[in-house]
């Protein structure tokens, strides 16, 4: 019986050496960068940086459209994140699954309640953009005239953001 225990007691010693070298070989392989990661997740993709922000504070929204359809409001056919922002940038980085046109609406989210503030007015209280840096005069900008052609790979969209 006693005899019995020990095995059991060496067993288990063993097993845990097992174990700890396994996972001492796991975390000495190499992590790949993150823009590697992000490549390899999703090699066609379409990446949004938004410049020009005025503090670290909040996060980013960006939402991009593959058609006219909602643009540039009603983002239920659009996909939608938010990231953190980094040295007053952000950059939000969509998986594509087709080529054709896509256009983007970015928004500083100062306060961190996920909306777009705006005053009684309906003027923005924070900054925003358009892909292209569409202008926007008394409207916001139309589809076409924010929207870029993506074929596959990557692309790139320098969003200025505006207050």
């Amino acid at each position: 019986m006693i005899v019995g225990s020990m095995i059991k007691k060496m067993n288990l010693r063993c097993r845990g050496r097992a174990l700890l070298a396994f996972l001492s070989a796991i975390a000495m392989t190499a992590i790949p960068a993150r823009d590697s990661i992000v490549s390899a997740a999703a090699p066609d993709h379409i990446r949004i940086v938004v410049v020009g922000l005025r503090s670290d504070s909040g996060r980013v929204v960006c939402t991009l459209f593959h058609s006219p359809k909602g643009f540039p409001s009603d983002d239920s056919d659009a996909q939608t994140m938010s990231v953190p922002i980094v040295d007053r940038s952000g950059t939000c980085d969509f998986k594509v699954t087709r080529d054709g046109k896509y256009a983007a609406v970015v928004f500083h989210d100062e306060n961190g309640d996920g909306k777009f503030n705006q005053n009684f007015l309906g003027l923005p209280e924070e900054g925003y953009g358009f892909s292209r840096d569409a202008s926007i005069s008394w409207r916001a900008p139309h589809f076409d005239e924010a929207s870029f052609d993506f074929d596959g790979g990557t692309k790139q969209q320098i969003i200025h953001i505006r207050y």
